[in-house]
């Protein structure tokens, strides 16, 4: 049986008792200590759901009441979303689970979902820094009310550029 791999231990991430080179991750950042709960659910999930049993993790970010996954495997749209319901029931809070690779506009697609990317434009600003610009029509701003400053933050941690979304 093939499982999902981790950066972290399964031993330390299920007892919670890190390892020293488990815990070098962690005091080096390259894992956060909030990711700890959520690897522990997934492993958990990976019993119950055979579509989690494949793949790999990458990165999650926990935003209080919203937990965004990134994975990285051969999963369709329908696997993805029974994985994130029953996700979003372990943790108690909303979950969304992104497939990493497949270009910024589709991990943007997927985290935006139901709301239309029109494009995703480059602005170089006078002081030499980047900003992109997510352009979205304006219909569908009631998908992202009061979320827009929680997946701009999103994005740009992941891409390390500033984002802005605009509605047109």
């Amino acid at each position: 049986m093939f499982l999902v791999k981790y950066p972290l231990d399964r031993i330390c991430v299920k007892s919670g008792v890190l390892c020293p080179n488990c815990q070098r991750k962690v005091e080096s950042g390259e894992v956060a200590r909030e990711e700890i709960p959520i690897m522990k659910a997934l492993m958990e999930l990976e019993e119950d759901l055979k579509e989690l049993r494949t793949g790999n993790y990458i990165k999650s970010f926990d935003f209080g009441d919203e937990v965004i996954v990134i994975l990285k495997g051969d999963w369709d749209k329908v696997s993805l979303d029974k994985i994130a319901k029953e996700l979003s029931s372990r943790l108690g809070k909303s979950a969304k689970v992104l497939l990493e690779g497949e270009g910024v506009k589709k991990l943007m697609e997927q985290l935006l979902y139901p709301a239309t990317i029109l494009g995703i434009n480059t602005l170089w600003l006078p002081d030499g820094s980047e900003q992109m610009v997510v352009r979205i029509p304006r219909r569908d701003r009631k998908y992202l009310k009061g979320k827009e400053e929680k997946y701009r933050r999103f994005i740009s941690t992941i891409l390390g550029k500033d984002i802005k979304i605009t509605f047109e």
